[in-house]
C-alpha cells in the first residue's frame, strides 16, 4: 500500500480534523527521519486513539513512505517544521 496521497485519505481512515491529520503526518515524518520506512496502519491508529474495532479492520495494512516524503506532504498542503521550532521548555515534563 502507498502512501496517503491526500488529505482526503488521512481524514477517511483518522476522521476530518486538522489536528489529527497534522499528528499522522508528525508520526509518518518521525519515522521517516529514524529510518522507518514502512508503517502498520492499524498501530498508528490505535497511538491515535482511533476506535479499536476500526484499528483492527486495519491491521492487515502496511503503507510505505516514499523517498520524496517530503515533497509529498509539502504537495497536500503540510508545512515541514524546522527543528529549532521544537524547542520543549526546561520546565515542562513529557509523559
Amino acid at each position: 500500500m502507498n502512501m496517503f496521497k491526500s488529505k482526503a485519505e488521512i481524514d477517511l481512515l483518522f476522521g476530518d480534523n486538522e489536528a489529527i491529520a497534522g499528528l499522522v503526518i508528525a508520526l509518518c515524518a518521525t519515522l521517516f527521519d529514524n529510518g522507518v520506512r514502512h508503517v502498520h496502519l492499524g498501530g498508528l491508529m490505535r497511538l491515535l486513539g482511533v476506535d479499536f474495532k476500526l484499528a483492527n479492520k486495519n491491521d492487515d495494512k502496511v503503507f510505505e513512505l516514499p523517498d520524496d516524503f517530503y515533497d509529498q506532504i509539502e504537495e497536500m498542503g503540510f508545512e515541514r517544521i524546522n527543528e529549532g521550532q521544537l524547542i520543549i521548555p526546561s520546565n515542562r515534563s513529557l509523559h
